[in-house]
């Protein structure tokens, strides 16, 4: 059984709308920090109580973290910092956390490693996201377990059972 808290940046994204939010990044970005160090609590209270019930992993849901919303620097300071604290909380359970970030995320894939996961959740090829599953497995697989890694539309959307099989049997190989 897995549990789920939403990001501090996810929180950020829902209280203001993503338009206002996005743009308070760039015109207000202390108080962007002020606000991510107040979410920042409440996901690591929340983390606080589903820890004792010892769930197998706890994922971070950041959807909204990849490069169609932020840049690579904007992911490092909005995103980065609090994501690590609610990593090390989840692990004084000793329970694996995860991230989910769909989309373009081949960028930041770094970053993401350094907050401390154990996994990243949907690491979407072209022309979704930007992920290579062999350079990723290359480069991060000795440390991260890696979820998703499918095209949505070509692979699982529009191909047949064949052409899923074959896919899903492509990324086993590759993992």
């Amino acid at each position: 059984m897995h549990a789920e808290v939403f990001s501090p940046f996810t929180h950020l994204m829902e209280l203001f709308g993503y338009q206002q939010a996005l743009m308070a990044l760039i015109d207000a970005p202390q108080i962007c920090h002020r606000l991510l160090e107040q979410f920042v609590n409440v996901v690591e209270a929340t983390v606080r109580c589903l820890g004792p019930c010892s769930p197998d992993a706890i994922l971070i849901s950041s959807a909204f973290a990849g490069a169609g919303f932020v840049s690579r620097e904007m992911y490092r300071e909005f995103v980065s910092p609090y994501e690590k604290r609610v990593v090390d909380v989840i692990h004084e359970f000793e329970i694996p956390a995860y991230t989910h970030t769909c989309g373009a995320i081949g960028d930041r894939l770094d970053l993401m490693a350094d907050t401390g996961i154990d996994g990243i959740d949907t690491l979407d090829p072209p022309p979704l996201g930007s992920v290579d599953l062999a350079h990723a497995k290359a480069e991060f697989g000795e440390r991260l377990f890696f979820k998703g890694t499918l095209d949505a539309v070509k692979e699982m959307l529009q191909a047949g059972a064949v052409e899923v099989r074959d896919a899903v049997l492509e990324r086993v190989r590759i993992g």
